[in-house]
């Protein structure tokens, strides 16, 4: 399982939500990816064929968690990963 945590100092959990709600929605897309979010508990998830992820939005950071079964490439998860990874670091840049 890799974890990838970004904190954003001055910004509320629902700006941070709301921009990270973008940024899975595009990554979901761009990879065909299933996409579920609870705006209310500031979660979502996204999955395909047993790859899995999910974040969480608390505390002025978002922590996301991807798990990828031993079948996928790592070319492709290293793709998902840095994607999600340029993103968050581009949230509000």
């Amino acid at each position: 399982m890799t974890a990838i945590t970004r904190k954003y100092p001055g910004r509320t959990d629902a700006e941070i939500y709301a921009r990270v709600d973008e940024v899975m929605g595009g990554v979901a897309r761009n990879h065909e990816l299933d996409y579920r979010r609870d705006a209310a508990a500031r979660t979502g998830s996204v999955s395909k064929m047993g790859a899995s992820g999910k974040y969480v939005v608390k505390d002025g950071q978002v922590t996301v968690e991807l798990s990828f079964p031993f079948l996928v490439p790592g070319p492709l998860r290293r793709r998902i990963e840095e994607d999600i990874r340029r993103e968050m670091d581009a949230l509000f840049g």
